[in-house]
């Protein structure tokens, strides 16, 4: 991908929320450069060591208000998305995407931005428009016969973010300030697979406690890993559980043959811009402390 353009309650719920942020926030937004080679294995090694990095006082008083949607439903704006107002760059994004291609984006214009170690703090499905699917061979399956309307409409994003999985458009998707999109390297027979688990998980409420032993609530990594289990995603012990944090993700893909990377569009308060494989993976690096750091 080339790119090239430019009260009480309340109160002390939000001086917590902000303590997560200031202890999630100790870097700057990475400054994409060029910079020096990153060895890509290594930063697969590395990703994601450490990620229960929040002291366990913050995790035992948050923990018990977890399953309280609006606490990270409601939007605490810091500031506007910075590739909201570049529609460009979501059109350049669009034309490569395919159906079950996965995005991982970035978003650090809402505090629940930073609840989420590392870069990349969410991850969903790209489904295809109609004439996609149908090119796919995937159209006529009998589980999207409740949906083809949404799609029709233009939600083909499938996700699973607060309260619920559900279908999303772009301009719900675009919020952010990076994406990146890996494709899954899947057979026919797995692409159908994969959408009839999809389609099944509608609806079903979201995992506050990002928590992959229970499927009967779904965070938004849990639904891509229940639809695609032949990726082995890599997983990671934290708070007592197992999850898939959205950058495990991003660095299985930049080294595994399960996913192909497509691209990574990163945008600031006036550039937007599409970045390399290499760029990624020094993105990812500069999220992650080294292992003789812990």
């Amino acid at each position: 991908m080339k790119l090239g353009f430019g009260r009480g309650r309340v109160a002390k719920l939000a001086q917590t929320l902000c303590a997560l942020a200031m202890l999630s926030s100790c870097t700057n937004y990475p400054v994409m450069t060029a910079g020096p080679e990153t060895d890509v294995a290594s930063v697969a090694k590395t990703c994601c060591i450490g990620v229960d990095r929040y002291p366990d006082p913050i995790i035992a008083m948050i923990e018990p208000k977890a399953d309280r949607a609006s606490i990270v439903n409601d939007a605490h704006h810091l500031r506007q998305p910075y590739l909201k107002d570049k529609p460009e760059a979501w059109e350049f994004v669009q034309r490569h995407l395919r159906p079950m291609d996965i995005l991982l984006t970035n978003d650090r214009s809402q505090i629940n931005g930073y609840f989420i170690p590392g870069y990349f703090k969410h991850s969903l499905v790209y489904l295809g428009t109609e004439k996609q699917l149908r090119a796919h061979g995937l159209w006529q399956l009998s589980a999207l016969d409740p949906h083809r309307d949404k799609i029709r409409n233009g939600q083909v994003f499938y996700e699973s973010t607060p309260p619920r999985v559900m279908f999303s458009p772009v301009e719900n998707i675009l919020d952010v300030d990076g994406v990146g999109v890996f494709r899954p390297n899947l057979t026919q027979a797995e692409k159908r697979h994969a959408l009839q688990v999809l389609m099944a998980q509608w609806d079903k409420p979201f995992d506050m406690h990002m928590d992959l032993q229970t499927q009967e609530c779904l965070f938004c990594a849990e639904l891509v890993n229940l639809a695609m289990p032949g990726l082995k995603l890599p997983q990671q012990q934290a708070y007592g559980r197992s999850l898939i944090v959205p950058d495990a993700i991003a660095a299985h893909g930049l080294v595994d043959p399960s996913l192909t990377f497509i691209g990574f569009v990163a945008a600031g308060p006036n550039w937007a811009r599409s970045l390399t494989r290499q760029d990624l993976a020094e993105t990812i690096k500069k999220h992650w402390p080294r292992p003789e750091m812990h």
